[in-house]
């Protein structure tokens, strides 16, 4: 998994684990989805970076990995961390985002049809999870 928490460098030439905020860029994987199906999202889906549902008939329904599932797949998050991917819904239907045990929904509960989401994980305390929907 991606658990693994990448070293930057302060302005005194320090090295530090990264923390939220530093601004870190990324190089995500695409997945397209071609399943028309409500669907579990899994932390192995969380490391792809960018989620595509390409084929959906109808809208559907996506729920999280529980809180247990992503706090172990991601040790190094302290709390307070994160864990962000976008998913995106390219059919004329919408996605509602439920929550797995342990998870904690903030923000709005939909992806509308034909538009991307954002969902950013974030470790509230060793056994639970926010997932904030921008």
């Amino acid at each position: 998994m991606s658990g693994i928490r990448a070293i930057v460098q302060d302005q005194g030439g320090l090295t530090r684990n990264a923390r939220a905020g530093d601004g870190m860029n990324m190089y995500p994987n695409v997945t397209i989805v071609t399943t028309d199906a409500a669907d579990t999202f899994t932390v192995a889906k969380m490391a792809t970076g960018v989620y595509i549902y390409s084929s959906l008939s109808a809208g559907r329904v996506l729920t999280t990995d529980t809180a247990a599932n992503i706090v172990a797949a991601y040790p190094n998050l302290d709390v307070g961390d994160s864990v962000s991917v976008i998913v995106a819904t390219v059919a004329a239907f919408a996605l509602t985002v439920a929550a797995g045990t342990g998870v904690t929904l903030k923000g709005k509960t939909t992806i509308p049809a034909s538009t991307t989401g954002w969902l950013i994980f974030v470790k509230t305390s060793a056994t639970t999870c926010d997932c904030v929907v921008l």
